[in-house]
């Protein structure tokens, strides 16, 4: 008797996906619930990765606990587009009238979010594919949870398990942030180590496999070297701080792999919106058969980083295209 597969349940960072839907829309078409129906056309291109048993989307709260603590936080960021402030304030709401469970805490970031969705659905035995930009999560990345990273298009993903993450950045996914902290992240203003690129933070990692280690161990290092992360030590921790997801947040997973996706309830709000078109595109997705296996590749074949390209998003008409607790 073959076992059932565990369920799959698709974490999604609102925030980031919003966010493509807004810069793939056209202006003259930001009427009624546009962004949500943008919005459903991205889970329906995406949904041949799966399929899903259940949809959790979590957003950035406007009150953001790592902000508070240090000002310099995403402070270099522009402003956002009024029509893009406006579209996100009312997203989480619509998206859970489609009854897609929506996670919204105070202090807390989409990534929070994702990263107790990952961590809950592995409790539970399921796997989980997060769908984000956000590269800093890679850190959730495990035999159990996968990434998946839009590239140009929402139809061009990269699906990364740790042999990618490996490949791509010379760590264990759960190094990643270590990495990060010493590298740092000008578009968060949060800087690194001077003269530390990522390429060199690898390097330290891994040798000493933890940031905790290395400065443990900075005696043993080249005398520059060891001046460096001296002298960078306060960015690092300041880093750690605030670049590492966290895991306390709730994210109902169980529940929302236990009512699964009720796509007459997503049809019925759709339609009641004006975005009907979204909820056929959506339907036929989620109804769509599964396309058969790909066969393995040969022993011999060198091992290269899997891009799996999903089926292009139908465009809605011939111009659419942020706790320290």
């Amino acid at each position: 008797m073959v076992d059932a597969p565990a369920p799959t349940l698709l974490a999604v960072d609102g925030n980031s996906l919003a966010h493509r839907a807004f810069h793939a829309s056209d202006p003259d078409e930001r009427r009624g619930a546009w962004m949500l129906g943008l919005f459903v056309r991205i889970l329906a291109g995406v949904w041949s990765y799966g399929p899903y048993h259940g949809v959790l989307v979590g957003f950035d709260h406007p009150v953001n606990h790592r902000k508070l603590a240090d000002a310099g936080y995403k402070a270099g960021r522009s402003e956002k587009d009024p029509a893009l402030e406006e579209g996100l304030d009312e997203l989480p709401g619509l998206m859970a009238r489609l009854g897609f469970t929506i996670e919204q805490h105070e202090g807390a970031e989409a990534d929070d979010v994702m990263a107790s969705a990952a961590s809950g659905a592995v409790a539970l035995g399921a796997r989980c594919h997060v769908l984000s930009s956000d590269k800093d999560l890679l850190a959730l990345v495990s035999d159990e949870v996968t990434l998946l990273r839009p590239r140009g298009t929402m139809g061009d993903l990269v699906v990364t398990d740790p042999a990618r993450v490996r490949a791509d950045h010379g760590v264990d996914p759960s190094q990643y942030v270590d990495l990060a902290a010493l590298r740092g992240d000008p578009s968060d203003g949060l800087r690194g180590v001077h003269g530390i690129g990522a390429r060199t933070a690898a390097k330290l990692l891994r040798r000493h496999r933890s940031v905790e280690q290395l400065y443990a161990n900075l005696h043993h290092l080249d005398p520059r070297m060891e001046a460096k992360l001296r002298a960078g030590r306060d960015e690092v921790d300041r880093n750690l701080a605030l670049m590492t997801p966290l895991t306390g947040v709730p994210a109902d997973v169980a529940g929302t792999l236990q009512h699964g996706v009720d796509l007459d309830v997503v049809d019925e709000a759709l339609v009641a919106l004006g975005e009907g078109r979204a909820a056929g595109t959506f339907r036929n997705a989620v109804t769509r058969p599964a396309p058969p296996p790909m066969p393995p590749p040969p022993d011999e074949a060198p091992h290269e980083p899997v891009v799996v390209r999903a089926r292009p998003i139908e465009p809605s008409s011939a111009t659419t295209q942020d706790a320290l607790f």
